[in-house]
This record gives structure tokens, C-alpha cells and sequence, in this order.
């Protein structure tokens, strides 16, 4: 297995996504499409799995790399390859698919809550400054009173508004790139969901 990254901001990293992938002897190879990584010539045919991580513009921004992301989601969908959005990435996978993206009227930033469809609650960090719309054919995965928060399409793409791969140090340098500090946050508040993650990683890539 080898995991192809899409990376959109230095700040936003892998996290500790590289941590179970280096446990598991999985290779991750990360193109940076906004800084001119030419992914539209990527063959889907050759990617066991995708990661499309978060950053600072909005897929519906004119972007030619934007669109080319989307192109090589639903060819991996055909392909029935596995995909993890998350942030920017869920919201690239919902436009993909034609349900639709838009701003909040509040941005969601900070340590925050989302539930489960049984309610269970789980400690997040959220940065997101657009919601998305439900995707049709979509499973619930995570909601909170803001907006639709984590959908499973298709058995083996999965969406996160949230970032369940950040470290402390990571928050801080998100915090920092967007000009909006973030205070200390305690290791503890996001091992459980460190734990989700691992789980949900061995689900789609294990």
C-alpha cells in the first residue's frame, strides 16, 4: 500500500496520519497541487489510496488543480480505491460528487464537540469557515448543532470537516499561518480521537 497525499498549506500536515502509516510500513507520497504539483497527469489506475488534507482556500475558488482533484476523486470512486477528505478535502469530495459547499455565517474554529449518529460526543478541532451540504447516497458519520460534520459515500470514502490529525504543535502553526494564535492544547483532549483516526485508517487503507 501506498497512500498519495494532497497537501494545500505547509501548516497542514499528515500529523499523526504519518505516525500510523510509518507504524504500518505504509509510504505516503505528498503533492503540493497549489504550489504547480501537476496531478492531473497522475494515472488513478496507479493509486492504492488518497488523502486529501485541509487549507485555506475554498473549493469553490477557480482553481485548475481544484477541479483536477475532484476529476481524480470520482475516478478512484469508479475505481473503488479508497479516499479520506478531510476539511478542505471532505468539502472537495461533496462538490465532486455535485452536492454543494458554502460559507457559515460563523467560522467553527478551536477544540469544539461533533456527535455520532448514537450520540456518542468526541473532542475535535475544528477550522473550517464553510459548511457542507448533505451528499446524497451518503451514511452520517459526525454532526453538530453548526453543520454536517463526517459522511461515508460509497463504503470506502470518507469525509472529515474536522482535523482528527493535528498535535498540539500542529494547532499552534495552523494558528499561527492564518494569523489567529491558538492557545495551548492538551495532549489528552485529542487522544480519543487519535484513537477514531487509527481506527477509521486501518478501515480504508489497513
Amino acid at each position: 500500500m501506498k497512500l498519495t497525499v494532497m497537501q494545500h498549506a505547509d501548516a497542514e500536515g499528515l500529523g499523526v496520519i504519518q505516525d500510523w502509516a510509518d507504524k504500518h510500513s505504509i509510504e505516503t507520497v505528498t503533492y503540493r497541487p497549489d504550489q504547480g504539483d501537476p496531478i492531473a497527469q497522475l494515472n488513478p489506475a496507479d493509486i492504492d489510496g488518497l488523502i486529501v488534507l485541509g487549507g485555506p482556500m475554498s473549493v469553490n475558488d477557480d482553481l485548475a488543480w481544484l477541479a483536477a482533484e475532484r476529476i481524480l476523486i470520482r475516478s478512484l470512486n469508479k475505481l473503488n480505491r479508497p479516499v479520506l477528505g478531510i476539511c478542505l478535502g471532505a468539502q472537495q469530495i461533496t462538490k465532486a460528487f455535485g452536492a454543494n459547499v458554502y460559507p457559515m455565517e460563523k467560522p467553527e474554529e478551536g477544540i469544539g464537540t461533533v456527535r455520532t449518529s448514537d450520540g456518542t460526543l468526541l473532542n475535535v478541532f475544528h477550522w473550517h469557515g464553510e459548511a457542507m451540504s448533505r451528499l446524497p447516497g451518503s451514511q452520517l458519520l459526525y454532526e453538530n448543532d453548526q453543520a454536517l460534520q463526517g459522511f461515508k459515500y460509497h463504503d470506502r470514502i470518507v469525509g472529515l470537516q474536522f482535523h482528527l490529525e493535528v498535535t498540539p504543535t500542529l494547532i499552534t502553526a495552523m494558528g499561527a499561518a492564518a494569523g489567529k494564535p491558538q492557545g495551548p492544547v492538551n495532549e489528552a483532549i485529542l487522544a480519543p480521537g487519535h484513537e477514531v483516526l487509527n481506527a477509521l485508517l486501518e478501515q480504508l487503507f489497513g
